[in-house]
């Protein structure tokens, strides 16, 4: 508990100071907030995604996830990375450049579902594969309330 406090702490000091010490200029987007844990409610109970767990332990970048485009290379439709160019132009559309529906319209919950956990779980298993520890069944990400309450009380 104390690790992820001090992680917290250390990845908020990081963005305020960066953001504090650059002058919003053609390359900075100081209006971007990330949450540090996302909560999606679904019906097999609330996941919880760590943002600040990925960014900083796992030292992923947000293009990881969230793109602007796919392009075709081998036969295969790959995400491009959003670029921060992108962000400011749908910012300055009055959009939010990382909800799906900005892009992809609003989509239905099994599309969701499909989305995340093609996302998700195919990074995951590959993690498992490497012998690494990463959540892969469904009770490692979709707790209930009760049971959350009773791990978080710990």
């Amino acid at each position: 508990m104390k690790r992820y406090i001090v992680l917290v702490i250390g990845f908020l000091l990081m963005i305020g100071g960066s953001l504090y010490a650059q002058k919003p200029g053609p390359n900075t987007s100081p209006s971007i907030s990330i949450p540090l844990i996302k909560e999606y409610k679904v019906r097999k109970g609330t996941v919880k995604f760590p943002h600040g767990k990925h960014f900083l332990d796992y030292q992923l970048q947000c293009s990881v996830c969230h793109h602007e485009k796919k392009v075709k290379k081998d036969d295969k439709f790959v995400p491009q990375p959003l670029t921060v160019k992108k962000i400011k132009e749908l910012e300055d559309q009055g959009k939010n450049p990382f909800q799906c529906k900005t892009c992809h319209g609003k989509l239905n919950k099994k599309d969701f579902r499909k989305l995340f956990h093609k996302n998700c779980l195919k990074c995951h298993k590959a993690l498992k594969t490497q012998g690494k520890k990463a959540p892969t069944k469904c009770r490692d990400c979709h707790i209930k309330n009760k049971k959350r309450q009773m791990i978080e009380g710990c």
